[in-house]
């Protein structure tokens, strides 16, 4: 089995996300990251990868707060892998919910998200999105 770690969608999946999805039927949204060690800010500040993506994590949550829908459910470190092996490919994991496909799409097409995104891709090496529905399977 491979998979591609990456930092940005193609076309074709942001085609194949939008029009395999409901409006209004929620979508969770599972990040396997993985950090830069230090992170790539054009002004060379001396930060990990970690602590940029920590920033970016802050301000989506304050950017949505309030809002319906919205927000992390869950976020922590990688520790032992207990099924299948691996060694180093994600240093985290994080679930965030947005109402719908279409408007997860639009909150990240944003200005204010654009303002923000500097902050995700100077801190992630890369990383598998992965969008999920709560279909009751537990």
């Amino acid at each position: 089995m491979s998979t591609l770690n990456a930092l940005d969608p193609t076309p074709e999946q942001i085609k194949a996300f939008l029009a395999g999805s409901e409006d209004g039927k929620p979508v969770f949204m599972l990040n396997l990251l993985k950090f830069k060690k230090k992170a790539t800010y054009k002004d060379a500040e001396n930060i990990s990868g970690r602590e940029a993506y920590a920033r970016y994590a802050a301000a989506l949550s304050k950017m949505v707060e309030g809002q319906v829908g919205f927000g992390a459910v869950f976020g922590g470190n990688t520790n032992a892998w207990m099924i299948g092996q691996g060694k180093g490919e994600w240093d985290a994991v994080a679930i965030f919910t947005y109402p719908d496909a279409k408007t997860m799409f639009e909150t990240v097409s944003s200005d204010a998200y654009r303002k923000i995104h500097k902050h995700r891709r100077a801190g992630l090496a890369g990383q598998l999105l992965i969008s999920c529905d709560n279909e009751g399977l537990f």
